[in-house]
């Protein structure tokens, strides 16, 4: 089954009382589906609510919180072979003003991507889960992905995964917003994007 273009993903701390919270795959929808896939992905910061951090937005040189997206990207890109990616300034901005929008005029629900030049990963999270997190959990896809025939498990969504470790994508910049709640919502967007239908990411 190819990867399609865009997936949701959804996070819930496992109790209140928790101090280390652990992810619990709880949604993967797939958004879209398109000839020349590209990929949703999904990245948390902790920021005020209300806000997109600054942090998230980037700049030449990678920030704490670009750190915290870039790492776990580029762990899950050396188990495959994949050379790592790099942090771009313009693909962060982007992201900040999409999530920015999504939490002004939608309450935070996912966007549609289909009509991006990026892939793009998406992630919703009852709490303020941090960017590690949410990388894992989409590399947790992995687990469902078999490379020598480039499929995923039947009733399993690889997507995410896959787009985080796609050989032809050289750079990602997140974004994350603060929703009601505490809940954010975070968006990674990729270039070249992945998910290429046809196409073994590496």
């Amino acid at each position: 089954m190819a990867p399609s273009r865009c997936h949701r993903f959804v996070l819930l701390p496992t109790t209140m009382a928790t101090a280390c919270l652990a992810l619990v795959l709880v949604l993967l929808l797939a958004l879209c589906a398109a000839p020349a896939p590209a990929h949703a992905a999904r990245a948390l910061t902790p920021g005020r609510a209300g806000a997109v951090t600054k942090a998230q937005q980037g700049g030449s040189n990678a920030t704490a919180a670009a750190d915290e997206y870039l790492a776990p990207h580029n762990q899950a890109r050396a188990a495959v072979g994949v050379p790592p990616l790099r942090w771009s300034a313009d693909l962060a901005s982007t992201a900040a003003a999409v999530v920015a929008q999504q939490q002004r005029q939608v309450g935070c629900a996912f966007v549609d991507m289909g009509g991006s030049p990026y892939g793009a990963n998406q992630g919703w999270a009852s709490y303020r889960a941090r960017p590690a997190e949410v990388v894992a959990s989409w590399v947790a896809q992995g687990r469902y992905y078999t490379h020598a025939n480039n499929t995923c498990a039947a009733g399993r969504q690889c997507g995410t995964y896959t787009q985080v470790v796609w050989r032809r994508s050289a750079e990602v910049g997140c974004a994350q917003a603060t929703c009601a709640a505490g809940a954010t919502l975070t968006l990674c967007l990729y270039n070249p994007h992945g998910n290429v239908q046809g196409q073994s990411p590496y």
